[in-house]
């Protein structure tokens, strides 16, 4: 008796926990797709119509321009995730540039629209779709209108290297664009080596800090070996410590991209070797004007035994900028607004290590 009461309670148990409605399936809208479309108004205008598709309806979604670059539309649907469709995709080039995801603490997608002008309130809309078609088709729309209105006042190459940080003259300053050559790094799950990445993220550096006063030294100014091709690690390495130290340098800045084998590992760290105290502020600066940048996870400042770090005649760090084999970080990593974003954070951390 007592068996077939239990049995009977688990059996109730199962029936009551299948009546309950599926909470998952309701939160979480899936991005399957991202289209785009340039339609034109009554009025003869011209539009972009952007159609990001879902498996479910999207319940709450926001947008708003991005004060400090009006070219940047950044918008954000709550209780969504991404499949593995591609983080960045082009859009038509004349009224938007691309569109840009991310997953944000598996609770919602932010994304970027980049357009070719400034955006006002009145240039765009975002709203939820139902379409009846073979497979009810759910999702947000964004429509961009300029009505003709890009002018010479657009900002979209607002992505340039002249910004002010402070003066930062008579200082030497080595950037050492990890990898390079022969060695491509990591390599993200879209096939973005590190060596890309951190080469544009060092150029853009050395811009900013030479439009600043530095005198900047690059260990590589193109993609090669600083030794030579398949060079043992030690003479690698060993190479671009020369460069520093032959230029006798105030610091040295190694630029990387972290990896690991479970894609979701993510976040941000900046490297010192230990007893440095001026390696410790370099490093605790940078780590600092990343993190208040990116918003990628803190990792914090840690000490290592990295070659360049160790043999170094200067302060040295070596900067972990984001997890390349991770899907949202390699989408940052291979963005030309991100790289720009990494690079004016690690020259704030440079200016207030010297003049903070």
């Amino acid at each position: 008796m007592f068996f077939l009461l239990k049995k009977l309670f688990i059996f109730s148990l199962m029936l009551m926990l299948f009546a309950i409605p599926s909470i998952s399936s309701a939160r979480n809208a899936t991005i399957k797709n991202v289209s785009y479309s340039v339609e034109t108004t009554q009025h003869g205008v011209q539009y972009l119509h952007v159609e990001l598709a879902t498996n479910h309806p999207v319940e709450e979604f926001s947008a708003n321009f991005n004060p400090n670059d009006k070219s940047q539309l950044i918008f954000r649907i709550k209780d969504a995730r991404i499949t593995s469709i591609p983080r960045q995709e082009k859009l038509d080039g004349e009224i938007g540039r691309k569109i840009f995801l991310q997953e944000v603490d598996n609770d919602y997608v932010q994304g970027k629209l980049y357009t070719k002008g400034e955006l006002t309130n009145s240039s765009y809309r975002m709203y939820s779709f139902e379409k009846d078609d073979n497979h009810k088709t759910n999702g947000v729309a964004i429509d961009i209108t300029f009505a003709g209105q890009m002018g010479a006042n657009s900002s979209a190459n607002s992505n340039n290297s002249n910004v002010q940080i402070g003066d930062l003259s008579g200082k030497t300053i080595t950037i050492d664009p990890g990898h390079g050559g022969s060695d491509t790094g990591a390599i993200g799950p879209n096939g973005y080596t590190e060596k890309e990445a951190t080469f544009a993220i060092s150029q853009d550096l050395a811009n900013i800090l030479t439009s600043n006063g530095a005198n900047v030294v690059m260990t590589r100014t193109s993609d090669v070996d600083v030794y030579a091709p398949n060079a043992s690690a030690a003479n690698e390495l060993q190479a671009r410590v020369d460069v520093g130290n032959r230029a006798s340098s105030d610091i040295f800045v190694s630029i990387h991209c972290n990896a690991f084998t479970n894609p979701s590992a993510n976040g941000t760290e900046t490297f010192y070797y230990a007893g440095s105290y001026n390696g410790q502020r370099l490093a605790s600066a940078i780590q600092k004007e990343l993190i208040d940048t990116n918003n990628l996870r803190n990792r914090g400042v840690s000490t290592a035994n990295f070659y360049v770090l160790k043999h170094s005649a200067m302060p040295a760090v070596l900067v972990e900028t984001a997890f390349i084999t991770n899907y949202n970080e390699e989408a940052m990593l291979s963005d030309e607004q991100w790289q720009m974003q990494f690079a004016q954070a690690i020259a704030r951390g440079i200016n207030e290590y010297f003049n903070g």
